[in-house]
């Protein structure tokens, strides 16, 4: 790979895994504009994200499907397609509104497209991190890896610079030109996916299997769309719960029944799903709503809850930087998972010493301290693990696995279920007791347990030295091979 098909790879993996996290954190930070154009409730935007976030996930589902089918190049410009159009017509929506009627229809319609369009793109820029040869494997993982954080760290300033001086309408046309112009630099790269995709794909890609998984995460999204439109009170819930919990034990079922892969062994398998569930599970545990929602209820100022939120993604974009370049260099990769893990837990035990919350300091911390400190601690240490979880993914599986094209898929669908779990709980609790404040001592004391268990798959996942087979290519890496760290 030559300095020009390098300079072209950067802002690739980097956009690729990242504009998702863009489209998502601009609908979060602009709630109030959102819910004003469209003439619904601030809480009536929830369903709108929970279309997004499904869109994310279906597509996050099934992209290495789609892998084995269409070559990895052709497929990301099908999908900037899809997501610039589906830009171009939410910046015409804000440009031009129409009759509310339509505005919500379209944004019904332009949002999952975006959204699914933008998620196919994160495995594709995954695969292509082998692009680059051994000399720059990790670095462009690297990149990979610090994308999302950034995402979520840029995002919010550009929305609240460009939104109110020059409106939506706007930040959409520039958002959907830089989708566009990802074309360009994916048609100037010299290296160009294989057109043949079976032999390398992982054999748990089988078209019976990811039917099954597909109908569990629609019939999961049901149930939250449901919950969120008219939460657990709903005569629906129930049926469609139970429908999902079917679909789970047939998932279950179809699993045992799937072919193995010959290239990995048994033990080999175990690291990967250890990595996976801990990963999971640090993602649920991590999910940053109950938090701020406690900062809302109890009158902080937007300023304070605004820049708690850009420090959490800094200390998550430094985490992650700092934690490649190690292990660029050492093979660090357990020690540091672990110790992101503790990290995050002890962020999330320093919640409970909220206001009105358990007292956990023996001396007096100011309040404004103690929330600043505690979602920074969360995020370096789920931005320390996270990274050193995908290095540690590559490694051990080898590109011939694929696994690490479910990576993405496993961090949004951890922090999905950590939303709806809690909004679920937290229904529960004020439903039986009466009571109009959400339990936050409860959640807080429950993510922080989930972070702790996080550790446990490590400890059964048996980890060992290196895997016992050579790495391997899989589609869109042009034959570029994994080095160890």
């Amino acid at each position: 790979m030559n300095g020009l098909g390098l300079l072209l790879l950067v802002p690739l993996v980097l956009l690729g895994n990242g504009l998702r996290s863009v489209i998502a954190s601009t609908v979060f930070v602009s709630e109030g504009s959102f819910a004003s154009f469209l003439s619904i409730t601030v809480e009536a935007t929830a369903a709108i994200m929970e279309l997004l976030m499904g869109a994310v996930l279906v597509s996050l589902l099934v992209a290495p499907w789609l892998m084995r089918r269409i070559p990895a190049k052709r497929l990301a410009v099908w999908m900037c397609l899809l997501a610039g159009t589906a830009a171009l017509g939410l910046a015409a929506l804000f440009r031009f509104a129409p009759p509310v009627d339509t505005r919500v229809a379209l944004v019904v319609l332009l949002f999952p497209m975006a959204g699914f369009g933008l998620a196919t793109l994160a495995p594709i820029s995954q695969a292509w991190t082998g692009l680059g040869g051994p000399r720059w494997d990790k670095f462009l993982t690297g990149v990979w890896s610090v994308a999302m954080p950034l995402a979520f760290l840029v995002t919010p300033q550009l929305v609240r610079v460009v939104a109110p001086r020059h409106g939506l309408d706007i930040f959409f046309a520039g958002f959907a030109m830089v989708v566009l112009l990802l074309i360009g630099a994916i048609l100037l790269l010299r290296r160009r996916a294989p057109e043949e995709t079976g032999e390398a794909a992982p054999a748990q890609l089988s078209g019976r299997l990811m039917l099954a998984a597909l109908a569990a995460l629609m019939l999961f999204e049901g149930v939250t769309f449901l919950t969120s439109l008219e939460t657990i009170r709903s005569p629906f819930v129930l049926p469609l719960a139970a429908l999902f919990a079917a679909s789970l034990w047939y998932l279950q079922r179809v699993w045992r029944a799937a072919p193995r892969s010959a290239a990995s062994d048994p033990a080999t398998r175990r690291r990967i799903a250890a990595l996976f569930a801990a990963l999971f599970l640090l993602n649920v545990a991590t999910t940053g709503f109950f938090d701020t929602a406690y900062l809302v209820r109890h009158a902080c100022s937007t300023t304070l809850i605004d820049d708690r939120a850009t420090l959490a993604a800094l200390a998550q974009v430094i985490a992650a930087t700092g934690t490649a370049a190690a292990l660029a260099r050492w093979s660090l990769h357990i020690p540091l998972i672990v110790a992101g893990i503790g990290i995050a837990a002890l962020g999330l035990v320093s919640y409970l010493a909220y206001p009105g919350l358990l007292v956990l300091s023996f001396y007096p911390i100011p309040d404004n301290a103690i929330f600043v400190g505690s979602r920074l601690l969360t995020g370096f240490g789920s931005g320390m693990a996270t990274t050193a979880t995908i290095f540690a993914v590559g490694r051990i599986a080898g590109p011939k696995s694929g696994a690490q094209l479910f990576l993405a898929f496993v961090i949004i669908i951890g922090t999905e279920i950590g939303l709806e779990g809690f909004e679920l709980l937290s229904q529960l609790v004020t439903l039986s007791n009466g009571s109009t404040l959400p339990p936050y001592t409860l959640i807080f004391l429950v993510q922080a347990g989930l972070a702790l268990v996080a550790m446990l798959p490590l400890v059964f996942g048996s980890f060992g030295a290196a895997p016992s087979s050579p790495p391997l290519p899989i589609p869109g890496t042009g034959g570029a091979k994994r080095v160890g760290s």
